[in-house]
């Protein structure tokens, strides 16, 4: 399910950032969209980093338009993209592939969003999937005991829908440094 072939025609099948939040827009899920996207400018540091990035890279977002986590990374992904040619982005809704959700499942769920990182040619890299660390880390403070026996809570960011976007940019950025220390792509570039 995961080959280079298969992930390619999925990618191809996917549409950008505005076709996809359009898609939801008849359900009323487009405004958690437009909201993430406006709080998740990049900063300029952040900005300098993603325009260094010299790999091409395939990123595919199997997501829906009614999820609020998947609003959030997926608007920091889109901004991430916009900073660099070299990011290709595509979404598609998991409903529309339901094999490839199945293919997925996380601690026995089938959960939203998923991301697979690839290189130029499809060939996979990596993959994200369900929340990131700082929202983990915002539900255990609200659902788990304070002080509980074996409870161990890091202190919340100050800002996380900020914290969102530069986890988001850590697993990119991840994925960057991978295919740039890769022997086979150094051998294909010369570099």
């Amino acid at each position: 399910m995961f080959r280079t072939d298969a992930l390619k025609a999925v990618f191809e099948q996917g549409v950008a950032y505005p076709q996809f939040v359009a898609s939801g827009a008849a359900e009323g899920h487009d405004g958690q969209w437009h909201t993430r996207y406006g709080q998740l400018e990049p900063t300029d540091g952040q900005r300098s980093l993603i325009a260094g990035f010299t790999r091409a890279m395939k990123v595919l977002c199997i997501t829906g338009t009614w999820c609020g986590d998947c609003a959030l990374q997926g608007a920091a992904m889109q901004r991430i993209a916009e900073a660099n040619p070299l990011i290709g982005l595509r979404f598609v809704n998991r409903n529309d592939y339901p094999r490839l959700q199945m293919a997925l499942p996380i601690n026995a769920g089938y959960r939203v969003p998923v991301t697979f990182f690839m290189a130029e040619d499809f060939e996979p890299v990596a993959r994200f999937g369900d929340r990131t660390l700082s929202r983990y880390r915002s539900m255990a403070r609200k659902a788990l005991p304070e002080g509980g026996a074996g409870v161990v809570l890091a202190e919340p960011p100050g800002d996380p829908v900020r914290a969102v976007l530069q986890e988001v940019l850590d697993e990119f950025e991840r994925t960057q440094l991978l295919l740039r220390l890769s022997p086979r792509l150094r051998e294909k570039h010369a570099d």
